[in-house]
């Protein structure tokens, strides 16, 4: 399919219109290279400039560019690793408002789609980002992660859905609570920071409080409350639930461009590598349940934890574009 088909695709997604389907080749279009994620940000910002809370006007271009100047961030590198934050290309995001602009001033009523519309933000491995929510809650999303919430977000219940991995720093509001869904669990909190975890190829929750406290309910029930440095896992096919307290330095350090590893299974510590660098690793079958490893990354490249992990273990390892072979040294 071409790039504007996948436009359209996207806007009817965040209309809340596209079918499952749909929204899979969307997902899967976007996590292709960067070009396509800039595209689906572009989109995505500018759907966020059309909300229902903005006053009905007749589009003046001007006003259109002085918004999309005021939106524009550019991201600075820094080593190995990307903080991406979303930016705007001024002529999509011109002809898109004047488009929705044009339909809402001139009917009679704001279209349904617009009640039921929702914003996603889709974080591609090997990178992440950091938002700020409409009611000034803070989130970072880790690499190949989710985050999606309704137009009514700031009204009575400040309710997101995530995907993946975040850290959330929750704005104090005690007249309305924070709820964080995924799956069939809900985290509900009013002012407090934490880290999410769920991944769908580790089937696996994990919540970890660094300060506050949080509740834990699952089918409508409460399983539990969190305090400070606890941390909770469920395993999402057993629906087995352990409880223990955490090194919430070591589990939240991504977010501070590091990754920390703390005595862990090489099966796990190669797939926070593969979701880090953006790659795909296969490893030896008898290498598994067999090795556990103690390290920290911070800038290094992919060949460069490679290396020092030949002196660790006798291995050796081959890399072709985004596929990576690991195996023991012959």
């Amino acid at each position: 399919m071409t790039e504007i088909v996948y436009k359209k695709l996207i806007i009817k997604e965040l209309k809340g219109d596209a079918s499952p389907e749909e929204s899979q080749l969307v997902d899967s279009w976007i996590n292709e290279n960067s070009g396509n994620q800039n595209i689906f940000n572009e989109l995505w910002s500018a759907y966020q400039l059309t909300s229902p809370d903005i006053n009905l006007f007749i589009p003046d271009k001007e006003v259109a560019w002085a918004k999309i100047s005021s939106k524009i961030s550019v991201p600075r590198e820094r080593g190995s690793f990307i903080i991406q934050l979303a930016r705007l290309t001024a002529a999509a995001v011109i002809f898109f408002l004047i488009g929705i602009a044009f339909h809402i001033t001139f009917s009679d009523k704001i279209p349904s789609e617009f009640l039921k519309q929702y914003s996603k933000m889709i974080v591609p491995v090997g990178q992440k980002s950091m938002m700020v929510l409409p009611d000034g809650s803070s989130v970072w999303l880790n690499s190949g992660s989710v985050l999606k919430y309704g137009s009514s977000f700031n009204n009575q219940v400040r309710e997101v859905e995530i995907e993946g991995e975040a850290f959330f720093e929750v704005a104090k509001d005690i007249s309305r609570k924070f709820s964080v869904r995924t799956g069939a669990v809900s985290i509900e909190v009013y002012g407090t920071s934490f880290d999410v975890k769920n991944y769908k190829d580790e089937k696996k929750l994990e919540v970890t409080v660094e300060n506050g406290n949080v509740g834990i309910v699952r089918d409508g029930n409460k399983l539990t409350d969190l305090t400070k440095g606890k941390q909770i896992t469920i395993n999402t096919e057993t629906n087995q639930v352990l409880m223990n307290t955490a090194n919430v330095e070591v589990v939240t350090a991504w977010k501070n461009n590091e990754l920390v590893f703390d005595g862990t299974p090489f099966e796990e510590v190669i797939r926070y590598l593969e979701r880090w660098y953006g790659v795909n690793i296969t490893i030896e079958e008898k290498m598994r349940k067999k090795h556990n490893y103690t390290f920290k990354i911070k800038t290094e490249t992919l060949r460069e934890l490679l290396e020092l992990l030949k002196e660790i273990t006798p291995l050796e390892y081959k890399i072709d574009g985004k596929n990576v072979t690991i195996r023991y040294s012959r």
